[in-house]
């Protein structure tokens, strides 16, 4: 279960509650498994332990949470090799099809060869080591961690910060059109829907069709992500007679995927940052001031 806010939980005590449970988390895939699906599964809990930092940036005492944003970005850079040949190799075969292999026999054995290359240095390396002893430091520099606003005042700033940040990379992505900027931006949507995630387990209406805007953006956003990584590995490969309609196929998926995303990008960002937290105030102060039973 997604870990998320209690109701009449004070920020304080729940921001460290929910840090070490993802960084337990973390920290338990590790240990577990040193498959290279493990790492995609460790970087999701990252980019959370970040997304909830933010959220209360501002409100915290600021070295310590400087240390562990600091950490965090760390543990991500010691698994992201192989993490990107994995979605890479992944997003081969669900553009290519069925016939990924008989129709671009080269490429596939290339993207399998960096695949498993990836796979054995991380299986062999030190990264997985060097990641846990990250988050080992993390979750004991959390019991520093203090936030010094409470209720909604702890969270509305870095919540409108993440919808402005969200805001302008959308019009980047739309005046630039690089796969750049389409990242960046994923990485700001991405942000806000953990956000929201973490505020409340049952938003009402306004909430739940937020998220799942968001959701949509961020899938759409990340696929086109993929394809990028996918299209420099295969311009990178010398057999130009299954590069090039292998590039044509991935460009025509990235212009549908980003019309989609900036179709939802005019949906969500059609208001100031401080509407928006406004919008969202009243119904989670009602659930948050409920005391569980």
């Amino acid at each position: 279960m997604p870990s998320h806010l209690q109701k009449a939980e004070a920020p304080d005590r729940a921001i460290r509650r929910v840090c070490r449970e993802h960084i337990a988390k973390a920290l338990f895939r590790l240990r577990r498994s040193l498959h290279p699906a493990t790492v995609h599964v460790v970087r999701k809990e990252i980019k959370k332990l970040r997304a909830i930092l933010r959220l209360v940036h501002g409100h915290t005492n600021a070295g310590v949470q400087e240390k562990l944003e600091q950490s965090l970005r760390r543990a991500g850079r010691q698994l992201a090799a192989s993490r990107d040949a994995r979605v890479i190799f992944k997003a081969f075969e669900k553009l290519a099809g069925s016939h990924a292999k008989k129709n671009y026999p080269h490429l596939h054995k290339a993207l399998e060869k960096h695949c498993r290359e990836e796979s054995r240095r991380f299986r062999h390396d030190d990264s997985s080591v060097q990641a846990t002893k990250i988050f080992q430091k993390a979750a004991r520099r959390l019991a520093h961690l203090k936030v010094k606003e409470t209720g909604w005042a702890a969270f509305e700033p870095g919540l409108q910060q993440s919808y402005r940040q969200g805001e302008y990379a959308a019009i980047l992505a739309r005046a630039k059109k690089s796969a750049d900027h389409y990242h960046d931006w994923r990485k700001h949507v991405k942000t806000l829907l953990y956000q929201i995630r973490l505020l409340c387990p049952e938003w009402p209406a306004v909430g739940r069709s937020l998220l799942t805007k968001l959701d949509r953006l961020a899938t759409a956003l990340g696929e086109d992500h993929d394809l990028a990584l996918l299209k420099d590995f295969a311009s990178n490969h010398d057999q130009s007679k299954e590069v090039r309609p292998l590039i044509r196929l991935i460009q025509s998926r990235q212009k549908s995927l980003r019309t989609t995303a900036l179709k939802l990008g005019s949906q969500l960002y059609r208001e100031p940052p401080t509407s928006f937290t406004t919008r969202l105030q009243k119904p989670w102060s009602t659930w948050h001031a409920k005391k569980t039973k």
